[in-house]
């Protein structure tokens, strides 16, 4: 399945931080990659997931990584449900400006679905795991991540919710039973 979301390469990570390809193959190896069609083989890794690998040293490193960052699936506001730990853990990294950045996008989220047409039982019932996973939209993941123009949640929300919504449901009850 197609999973839309921030993506970079090792490559990227390298020249941002500075660090080796061997450090940086390290650092990103429990992260889930992708090989995207034409993509030459190269391994591509979330952006919200690399990250979180970075050092405190490193920090400034983190607008050239969004700089380089691409969306291998544009348009499509489909993120996979397994990608929901990421997301969780992406929120509980963040600090400072770019906590209340994530906050403010999952509150606006909350409020676009309850305000739209399609705030129903079954979107309602899966807030919780959607409004993590929208932390993964590019363009949200941009703006948390170096501040700007704010994205449009109020028009990004809802088709997001009603793509997200099944496979969030499922994955969201899938790590509950597990916890459990």
């Amino acid at each position: 399945m197609r999973k839309s979301t921030l993506y970079i390469k090792i490559e990227d990570y390298c020249a941002a931080t500075g660090v080796s390809t061997a450090t940086a193959g390290r650092r990103l190896s429990d992260v889930p990659f992708r090989i995207p069609t034409r993509g030459r083989g190269r391994k591509h890794f979330p952006l919200a997931a690399a990250v979180m690998t970075l050092k405190a040293k490193e920090a400034d490193a983190v607008p050239e990584l969004v700089q380089h960052a691409r969306d291998l699936c544009r348009g499509d506001p489909y993120v996979e449900a397994r990608a929901l730990p990421i997301a969780e853990s992406f929120v509980d990294w963040c600090e400072g400006g770019m906590r209340d950045r994530a906050r403010a996008a999952m509150n606006g989220f909350v409020v676009a679905v309850s305000n739209s047409r399609i705030c129903t039982p079954t979107i309602v019932r899966n807030l919780e795991p959607l409004k993590a996973l929208f932390v993964l939209h590019p363009d949200v993941t941009r703006w948390i991540l170096v501040g700007g123009n704010p994205p449009d949640v109020d028009n990004l929300a809802p088709s997001f919710a009603v793509a997200n919504n099944a496979p969030a449901l499922d994955e969201y009850h899938l790590n509950l039973e597990h916890a459990a």
